[in-house]
């Protein structure tokens, strides 16, 4: 008898390579520098023209002052890292840094309902960036 497939449903084609990704703290100051901010209740979403033309690049800033579990921490750039994933196919090419902008006090990283949140601000962030000008 065949085994079944189950494939959950966020998986996609899409991917999130390294190329995708900020690494080193040049690239972050390039964009904070650039000064391209989208403001949500608990993240900003600083943005710029991408150096490199293959896409967009996401950096995550997430401070231990703000959010002092790694646990925590980690689950917010997961969200960050997911929303990113699925949606770079519909982002212009240019360079993001989510930043964390307020403290989390009292909320905990398995927390099912808050993660939600965090997933839906950051979408909202992402489809708030504005079209790039010729």
């Amino acid at each position: 008898m065949p085994r079944a497939v189950i494939v959950s449903g966020s998986e996609h084609r899409a991917s999130f390579c390294s190329r995708q990704r900020l690494h080193r703290p040049e690239e972050f100051s390039a964009v904070m520098a650039a000064r391209g901010v989208v403001r949500g209740e608990c993240f900003d979403l600083h943005y710029s023209r991408a150096v490199e033309q293959f896409g967009a690049r996401l950096g995550l800033i997430v401070p231990k002052r703000l959010a002092r579990a790694a646990s925590l921490r980690n689950a917010i750039k997961r969200q960050g890292r997911e929303a990113f994933r699925l949606m770079a196919i519909e982002i212009q090419p240019r360079d993001l840094v989510l930043r964390l902008r307020r403290p989390l006090v009292g909320v905990r990283a398995t927390d099912h309902a808050q993660r939600k949140a965090w997933r839906a601000e950051i979408e909202v962030l992402l489809r708030r960036l504005p079209a790039l000008s010729p």
